[in-house]
């Protein structure tokens, strides 16, 4: 397999120098030290990436990871991160792109920092927390946030965060515990957006959720906007599912459920390794894509939603 593919991870991490290792700021993340240097490191991203095969890193940096779980999310702290993130990307242009961070639970305030992010910054969508404090992306008081990115068409990464009572979980499997507990709460706010109106509020809004939470499509297939009937008509909602890697399997599944056109190629960088141009060509084919599909998933999709049809 050949396929000379433009690939656009949607899904990679950076972090602000004092988060890394050997920064005063950072919180207990339980991530490997190598982990820990990368993701501070623009530099070892894009010289990965591009030695990969990859044409474009979408990079972001979670309130989880800036504030963890417990810690009130410091509004002042989220624009200097946004402020960075677009400096970033000035310095870096066609080979990276940001999410703006934004904590949805802070209603109007969050709205204010989308806006500023998304308009005088001009970053290229925003990265919310899936849950925080009680509450799921579903719930009424993100709407003033979301309401800001449909405006400007703007997508919208709903990201995992640990699981209340992970070490539960890691205690009964590890770390494969702790990422099936992330896996939960993206998949419950992936029903949440389904269950709680926002399809209906926000039409044109275009979510992406991570492969962590497919496990939530058995009950969204139950009836609803992802009923049997509706996919076999092909009537699908806005919302997109990153693969996470490339395992033909996986993209197999998501291809078939959500449609080539709602699937997007991305890791967790650096969590997982980059992807290959020539190993996700050749697993992309394995999945049973064509042509068409395969440069869909790898790029095209994405360069879509990002309004980035240049390459």
């Amino acid at each position: 397999m050949s396929d000379e593919l433009d690939i656009v991870d949607i899904h990679t991490h950076l972090w602000p120098a004092a988060w890394g290792a050997d920064g005063s700021k950072r919180i207990s993340t339980g991530l490997a030290d190598a982990v820990l240097k990368k993701i501070v490191d623009p530099a070892r991203l894009i010289d990965e990436l591009s030695s990969a095969g990859v044409s474009l890193a979408v990079v972001s940096t979670t309130i989880e990871s800036l504030f963890g779980m417990d810690k009130a999310a410091d509004p002042a702290v989220i624009s200097e991160v946004n402020d960075w993130l677009a400096g970033l990307v000035k310095r870096h242009p066609g080979s990276l792109a940001a999410l703006a961070t934004i904590d949805p639970f802070a209603g109007e305030a969050a709205a204010h920092e989308a806006e500023r992010a998304l308009g005088e910054l001009g970053l290229a969508g925003l990265v919310v927390d899936s849950y925080r404090n009680g509450t799921f992306i579903g719930d009424p008081v993100a709407r003033p946030a979301l309401a800001v990115a449909a405006r400007l068409g703007k997508p919208v990464f709903v990201h995992p965060v640990n699981a209340p009572q992970a070490d539960l979980l890691i205690a009964g499997a590890g770390k494969l515990g702790n990422s099936l507990g992330r896996g939960l709460m993206n998949g419950v706010a992936f029903l949440s957006v389904l269950e709680n109106g926002l399809l209906d509020a926000f039409p044109d809004l275009n979510f992406i959720f991570a492969t962590l939470g497919l496990g939530a499509v058995v009950q969204a297939a139950r009836g609803g906007h992802y009923s049997r009937q509706n996919r076999a008509a092909g009537h699908r909602p806005n919302i997109y599912f990153d693969t996470m890697g490339d395992d033909p399997s996986i993209i197999a599944i998501l291809v078939q459920f959500f449609g080539a056109d709602r699937v997007l190629a991305g890791t967790d960088w650096p969590i997982l390794p980059a992807l290959s141009r020539e190993t996700l060509a050749q697993n992309l084919a394995a999945a049973g894509l064509g042509a068409e599909a395969r440069s869909l998933v790898a790029g095209g999709n994405a360069r879509r939603l990002l309004g980035r049809l240049d390459r």
